[in-house]
């Protein structure tokens, strides 16, 4: 039986999930207690709890509807009034619709929160209160995983070392970084790695996302969605020219939903394909990074693709709206020396 803990990242990227993914997701439990021991800790769901509202209110960012302005030339066609009623009705819609949402998510019965209600129950929860003064040294020490005085990750890890028997192996699925190895980010750490080999006598098998996970380890669960996002995600970065590149956004353009972690390989796109940097301002590439980074927590880090590539959008913009005051400036004295000199 595969031991396998989820960390709580992937948990609450289902809240990007399509109701279609999530049904998908949901099969994993009927491997749980035949060919996979599912690891839940209470320290995970805890910080599902926590950080659940911030990942709503990121995924209900771009979700509005608002009436249009009409120029006063506009009233005077025949398509005004019926557009007009139109609109009033589908906003009445829209205004119905999001209460429903809202009540959903005061009630906690989002489609994503039932689906992680239907794997956490209080009899299935490991408890790490008895572990927490271990992961507090573990942090002072400098040891990974932890950040930024947090060490929820250490907690967790702790958590695992305790509770999963001697002599098995680990499957663990985070975008989390704190897991990763720093020269490859594809390998799990290597310090956590042989602490692993050391203490429990087994190896660590790591997956920084679901859908790597489940095409190896589950005959019938497919994440569609997630699929088609990923493999175009892929295309981008090996995308050989700008017509290509052009081509592939516009199909990214059709999706929502993006993960901490895809919205990085995205940025790291930008970064590592020169077939993608070069066009970053071309008007649709331009579009879909801004919209992608519109309601996504900017965190300044020198060495993180996210926080250059949002770097280079805002001194863009910058150059635009200067662009554009010295074109005004431009344009009024021309208005003022005509008006002075006919």
């Amino acid at each position: 039986m595969k031991n396998l803990f989820i960390d709580t990242n992937i948990w609450l990227s289902l809240y990007h999930f399509t109701d279609n993914d999530l049904s998908q997701f949901e099969k994993l439990k009927s491997y749980i207690g035949d060919s996979i021991n599912l690891i839940l800790t209470r320290q995970v769901y805890d910080e599902i709890i926590r950080n659940r509202e911030n990942k709503i209110k990121s995924a209900l960012g771009d979700f509005t509807i608002k009436a249009p302005q009409f120029p006063a030339f506009a009233k005077g066609y025949e398509e005004y009034h019926f557009f007009c009623n139109e609109m009033k009705s589908i906003i009445q819609k829209y205004k119905a619709w999001k209460n429903k949402i809202d009540a959903d998510i005061i009630k906690n019965e989002l489609p994503a929160d039932l689906t992680i209600q239907a794997f956490f129950n209080e009899d299935n929860l490991i408890e790490c209160h008895d572990i927490v003064e271990l992961a507090y040294m573990r942090y002072k020490k400098g040891n990974p995983p932890g950040k930024d005085n947090k060490y929820g990750d250490a907690i967790n890890w702790e958590c695992l070392l305790k509770n999963v028997p001697d002599n098995e192996d680990i499957y663990i699925i985070s975008s989390d970084k704190d897991y990763r190895s720093i020269i490859d980010e594809r390998t799990f750490n290597p310090f956590l790695k042989n602490e692993w080999k050391f203490k429990k006598h087994g190896d660590v098998y790591f997956y920084s996302s679901l859908v790597g996970f489940l095409n190896e380890h589950t005959e019938n669960i497919k994440l569609e969605t997630e699929v088609k996002k990923q493999e175009l995600i892929s295309a981008l970065k090996e995308s050989h020219n700008f017509q290509e590149t052009h081509g592939i956004i516009a199909m990214l353009r059709k999706y929502s939903g993006w993960t901490d972690d895809q919205i990085e390989q995205l940025c790291n796109c930008v970064e590592d394909n020169n077939q993608v940097g070069c066009i970053l301002f071309d008007s649709d590439v331009e579009e879909f990074y801004t919209e992608l980074l519109g309601n996504f927590e900017i965190k300044k880090k020198l060495d993180s693709p996210i926080y250059c590539v949002a770097q280079k959008l805002y001194a863009e913009k910058m150059i635009q709206e200067e662009s554009a005051r010295e074109e005004s400036e431009v344009d009024r004295m021309d208005a003022l020396n005509e008006y002075f000199n006919h």
